[in-house]
């Protein structure tokens, strides 16, 4: 599926690094620093899919200016580890950057959630696979131990039809934290700035 890209550049958007601060607790769509003219049109709902479980929502995730809470919790519900069936609350930055990628490349089938929030026996499962994977080896595809899943503070995730280096180039434009670049999904993580996987 052919997706077109919205400006969404500093000009229109800003750079998110700000806008994705503790202000977005309080208040999303203004930190979001949506230019005028997408504040004019109606907003659209952050649509989700879950490929392990077949899941598909469309969340509305703002209810005015404010966070929606119901929308919230089905967030939650969609990032959750569902091997060993915990829901936490993520952390609300991941949710907005979302929406504002979705917004980016404006295509109208819903963002693959290949992982949210990961329990640690979880995260131990996927990190021994990955090495025996690799001949007992670590390498930079390997879940770190203390992997910013286990906090809630971070996604992988896919777009239907847009090339995971066009994702992760816009990922690493909005600056919010860690990236990591994999063959077939992006890590956004709300961490410290930092960069890993694949070139882009």
């Amino acid at each position: 599926m052919k997706h077109e890209e919205i400006d969404l550049s500093k000009r229109s958007f800003m750079k998110i690094a700000a806008t994705l601060g503790a202000t977005a607790a309080l208040c999303p769509l203004s930190s979001l620093m949506l230019p005028d003219s997408a504040l004019a049109e109606p907003m659209v709902p952050l649509r989700l899919f879950n490929p392990h479980t077949g899941e598909t929502y469309s969340v509305e995730l703002f209810s005015g200016s404010q966070w929606n809470k119901s929308g919230l919790l089905v967030c939650d519900w969609m990032m959750r580890d569902w091997r060993q069936k915990q829901v936490v609350n993520c952390d609300r930055k991941l949710y907005a950057a979302l929406y504002v990628i979705q917004r980016k490349f404006n295509v109208s089938s819903p963002i693959a959630i290949n992982s949210g929030f990961r329990s640690n026996a979880t995260n131990r499962m996927l990190r021994g696979n990955s090495i025996a994977r690799n001949g007992g080896r670590v390498t930079a595809e390997s879940p770190a131990v203390n992997s910013q899943h286990l906090y809630a503070k971070a996604v992988d995730f896919s777009i239907p039809g847009v090339p995971v280096p066009v994702v992760s180039r816009y990922v690493k434009s909005l600056n919010i934290g860690g990236l990591g670049v994999y063959s077939t999904f992006t890590h956004m993580d709300t961490g410290r700035i930092r960069q890993w996987g694949r070139p882009i």
